[in-house]
């Protein structure tokens, strides 16, 4: 019998570092010193780059992946037994079996999850993986046509991602002012790696990679959508100044650039198509304001970063979670009185302001703004109010009209506009102020009631308080139905937002006497018919809202819906109606609730105000 020759294995390259010419050409290099053989044929210089990483992933990357792999298969199978702290691998006969701490996966993972892996760690270069696992931050000056985005989450986070795209990191992405290494071209998307930064890793699941599409880019890029949708309730830039200033290079370092990111930030908030990268351009925001704080000179206060903050804190409040968007707010507010805008039209100021009309309008926006957040933070948690109204020298917003074609134009003080003093009709957003300030004012009447029935029972007070409220309150409306109702259609979201403040200001005078001596009870039944005409009023214009969709509506429409439920389900025995009204405003809580998280954070606080009633009610 012939003697079998078995096969040689070929050996592949011997340990060591190829030079740079032979990994250019893809040729074997023999190494030979001080010059290989293919450099001596080609005569060239043969150098070698002693500090080349290694081939192939780091030691762990794959043990690393294929645990996280796991993670997400489990939990995309939807098996609610598994705690999130305890990933699984599922093994090809369908059972489950854990996977140890270290991060080792007991059994071979599926086949399909690791081809399409791998499929995704060969596209393009090579070194993308590597870039994806060592979650290196990206340099977001502009937007691009493809982006590819890694952002890591906490693992009970990550899954609810999949359902509620709006779900926000909390580790901020730190900006740099430019690149420390050169731009990586990876399927004709430009990334700026800087190795000196990194995002915290969490033990979690990387989630894939998010896409940006070419028209997704074009909407953001151009800055419509802002105008479009978000300007409704914060009108604060003026849009032919901004987009000549947009047209100008800027770095990222810049004020400007600050403000863009947090326009786009908000503008996408308000568009369905935004949702899964939201938490990246919330984080990547965050970071550049966040740097500006720690640098943030103590004499001059740029108005492009207030603006920022302020549109971030809105985004928080109305997208994210209104509990700590109000925290937000709060650093807005201490702006604005470091940078004065409540005294924008003092003498004082005025002397000595060198700045052109559209640039004085715009301050006065920002600090209105603020102003309205700081009233709807009392409102809705009767949180004390950061700026005093009978302390402001700033005149009312002009209209919309004078703004736009930057003309100057004179408007009334508040104090001046409640008292009406002169007859100048106000614009919708100046209107809304004044209705907001009347509001608030009705709900310190309330508190403070409550405070004189227990420490003054017998004061007499409270009544010359509520005879002024009224007679203010009684003006403004009439002033709405003449005024506001001839520049703005019956369905106008600024109409019904500021029709159904008025009404709720109504609710709360109401409320204020509750527990008034027996002599004053003529004028609580008087109220009280009132506040029912205006709990039916609230009623109707709620019935309207579904007609303008969810971006539409006023985003702080849920807080006159929030009061007038209120007011249904503690007076059920003045209102008639009380139960179908309440039904239908909590509908309406939870129709606006899917694109809104304040009217979602209401609407919980309506039902588990009910439910604790109905448990004391029981006890």
């Amino acid at each position: 019998m012939s003697d079998v020759i078995a096969p040689t294995k070929s050996r592949r390259q011997q340990s060591g570092l190829a030079c740079e010419e032979c990994r250019s050409r893809k040729l074997k290099c023999d190494m030979a010193e001080p010059q290989c053989g293919t450099c001596y044929n080609l005569g060239v210089t043969c150098i070698t780059n002693p500090l080349r990483r290694p081939r192939g992933p780091r030691k762990g990357h794959v043990k690393t992946l294929k645990s996280r792999i796991a993670i997400l298969e489990r939990q995309l199978y939807g098996d609610p037994e598994v705690h999130p702290s305890t990933p699984t691998n599922k093994s090809d006969n369908g059972e489950c079996r854990p996977v140890e701490v270290d991060g080792s996966v007991e059994g071979e993972t599926s086949d399909g999850v690791i081809e399409a892996v791998e499929a995704m760690a060969t596209h393009g270069s090579g070194d993308y993986m590597e870039y994806l696992m060592s979650a290196q931050p990206i340099e977001l000056s502009k937007w691009p046509a493809n982006i590819s985005l890694d952002f890591e989450s906490e693992l009970d986070k990550q899954i609810e991602a999949f359902t509620n795209p709006t779900a926000i990191s909390s580790a901020p992405l730190i900006p740099d002012s430019k690149p420390t290494s050169d731009p990586v071209l990876e399927n004709n998307v430009i990334f700026h790696l800087s190795p000196q930064q990194s995002l915290p890793i969490a033990p979690a699941v990387t989630q894939p990679p998010v896409q940006i599409t070419p028209l997704e880019c074009a909407d953001l890029d151009s800055d419509d959508l802002f105008f479009e949708r978000a300007y409704l309730f914060a009108p604060i830039i003026n849009q032919q100044r901004y987009f000549a200033r947009a047209t100008r290079p800027s770095r990222t370092s810049e004020p400007f650039s600050c403000l863009q990111h947090a326009m786009r930030t908000l503008a996408a908030s308000m568009g369905s198509q935004f949702r899964a990268i939201l938490p990246m351009l919330y984080a990547h925001t965050s970071g550049m304001l966040d740097a500006w704080d720690r640098s943030m000179p103590d004499e001059a206060i740029p108005i492009e970063i207030v603006q920022a903050q302020l549109l971030l804190a809105l985004y928080r409040i109305l997208k994210e979670d209104p509990r700590k968007g109000w925290s937000s707010a709060g650093r807005c507010f201490h702006l604005v009185h470091r940078a004065k805008l409540d005294q924008i039209d003092s003498p004082t100021t005025r002397r000595s302001c060198q700045l052109s009309e559209v640039e004085i309008e715009e301050r006065r926006r920002t600090f209105w703004t603020a102003y309205a957040l700081d009233r709807y933070a009392n409102l809705v948690h009767e949180l004390p109010l950061a700026l005093n109204d009978q302390m402001i020298l700033t005149r009312l917003p002009a209209t919309e009209t004078a703004f736009r074609r930057q003309g100057a134009i004179m408007t009334e003080f508040l104090a001046s506009a409640m008292s009406q003093k002169t007859k100048q009709l106000l614009s919708p957003y100046a209107k809304s102020m004044v209705i907001v300030t009347i509001l608030a004012r009705c709900l310190a009447h309330r508190n403070q009631c409550h405070v004189e029935r227990i420490t003054d029972p017998t004061s007499q007070e409270y009544l010359a308080r509520h005879c002024a409220l009224d007679k203010i309150l009684t003006q403004e409306i009439e002033t709405i139905l003449s005024s506001v109702s001839t520049e703005l259609e019956p369905c106008n979201p600024t109409r019904l937002y500021i029709e159904m403040l008025a009404e709720a200001a109504i609710l709360v005078l109401f409320t204020a006497l509750s527990s008034i001596p027996e002599g004053a009870q003529d004028l609580y039944r008087a109220y009280e018919k009132r506040a029912c005409m205006a709990a039916e009023r609230i009623h109707g214009q709620a019935q309207r809202l579904s007609q303008l969709g969810f971006f539409k509506v006023h985003p702080f429409t849920p807080i006159a819906l929030f009061i007038c439920a209120g007011f249904t389900r503690s007076c059920k025995s003045v209102n008639a109606n009380a139960a179908e009204q309440f039904k239908d405003l909590s509908s309406s809580l939870r129709y606006l609730a899917s694109a809104n998280s304040l009217a979602g954070m209401l609407h919980f606080e309506l039902q588990q105000s009910v439910w604790n009633r109905v448990d004391t009610d029981g006890l």
